[in-house]
């Protein structure tokens, strides 16, 4: 098993980078879209489960998650491409060929729920079709804030998604674009999740690899996904997986709002703490006024609660942290001077803090392969 390479695999989505062909004005890679992809796909999940449809929340957000992390090996193909009657078998031997490259590097114990997320992300099950429609459903909206920056090259596929979107037959796809169109509350909480690629973190450093919100919601729910699964199914500890991912998810929302504020500013004083606590608490209470009301409850726990004191709560806070320690640790290879230092401070704290399965063997295996593999 190489779990490590897995999971440094993973690190790489975001050096994936999509719609270089028609010259955008925004950057987006397959980090950012993945993490888009399974907010939006845990919103269409909540819809169908309101209508009565039954819903694997693990296989949707485990789909959404991971169903591009195959293009870490083939890179990213167009759209039209993939559809080429000539092209279109060669590519998915090769496309599934990758993803099955990839469940193989992860523990026997693990296996299984990874097949269903990457080989099968995309099948005929509802999860599937779901999450094969919010991903044209993101795409859209990307290309909808290319046409309205004034982007020349992207007026044609918007008005050819819009009509792929409108006749989508599923319905909670159709129902997100709906909202879209017509400027609804939830459109307004779909923006705010659209802003997430546009907060940076680690501002006032120095930084070689890019960094922001998308990427990190994205990192830090992939790593949960594979923490969480590995703690419950390797060691046995009772673990709601879909609670702690959809957690990591949604946990920094809010800052689509505030903004990313350095940690020392905020906790500079106990006084200081607690004033930033009460602002993000409110402006997450305005954020989750968009939503439906049926929404808001489970949402309320995944942005307000995220790191509360259950399990899932400090598990939460582990994988926020472990996300930071792996972003430092890449960046300290080739900017030693700015990130050594604090990635060997936040390297003691976790060791210190954390002695769950998933930070021990984080600790023992994956952080080796991430210093010393190279595949």
């Amino acid at each position: 098993m190489h779990n490590g390479t897995f999971i440094r695999k993973m690190t790489r989505m975001q050096n994936v980078q999509r719609w270089d062909e028609y010259a955008p004005h925004y950057h987006d890679n397959a980090a950012s879209h993945s993490f888009r992809v399974a907010v939006f796909s845990l919103m269409a999940a909540f819809y169908e489960m309101n209508e009565g449809h039954e819903m694997n929340l693990l296989d949707v957000l485990g789909k959404a998650i991971f169903h591009d992390m195959n293009e870490v090996q083939t890179g990213p193909i167009m759209h039209r491409t993939k559809k080429e009657p000539t092209l279109i078998g060669h590519i998915e031997r090769m496309e599934r060929s990758a993803s099955l490259g990839l469940v193989e590097l992860l523990s026997q114990s693990l296996r299984p729920h990874f097949h269903r997320f990457l080989v099968e992300a995309e099948d005929d099950s509802l999860e599937g079709r779901l999450v094969d429609g919010i991903d044209s459903f993101d795409a859209m909206l990307f290309v909808r804030r290319e046409v309205a920056h004034g982007s020349p090259h992207f007026d044609e596929k918007f008005e050819e998604m819009k009509a792929s979107l409108r006749e989508h037959p599923v319905n909670s796809v159709r129902w997100l674009f709906e909202q879209v169109e017509t400027g609804t509350g939830v459109a307004a909480f779909i923006e705010n999740v659209m802003r997430m690629d546009s907060v940076r973190r680690w501002k006032g450093r120095f930084n070689t690899i890019d960094d922001n919100d998308a990427i990190h919601g994205f990192r830090a729910a992939a790593l949960g996904m594979f923490s969480g699964l590995l703690e419950q199914e390797k060691y046995g500890v009772k673990v709601d997986v879909v609670e702690l991912v959809a957690r990591l998810l949604c946990h920094d929302l809010v800052e689509g709002v505030t903004g990313d504020v350095l940690g020392p500013v905020k906790h500079s004083t106990a006084e200081t703490g607690s004033a930033f606590e009460a602002y993000e608490k409110a402006e997450s209470e305005n954020l989750l006024a968009f939503l439906p009301s049926y929404m808001q409850p489970a949402f309320r726990r995944y942005m307000v609660e995220s790191k509360d004191d259950t399990y899932e709560g400090m598990l939460v806070d582990m994988m926020d942290k472990l996300d930071a320690l792996i972003k430092m640790n890449m960046e300290r290879k080739m900017n030693g001077a700015e990130y050594e230092v604090t990635y060997r401070e936040q390297l003691r704290k976790v060791q210190m803090r954390y002695e769950n399965p998933s930070m021990i063997f984080f600790l023992a295996y994956i952080l080796h392969d991430l210093d010393y593999v190279t595949s």
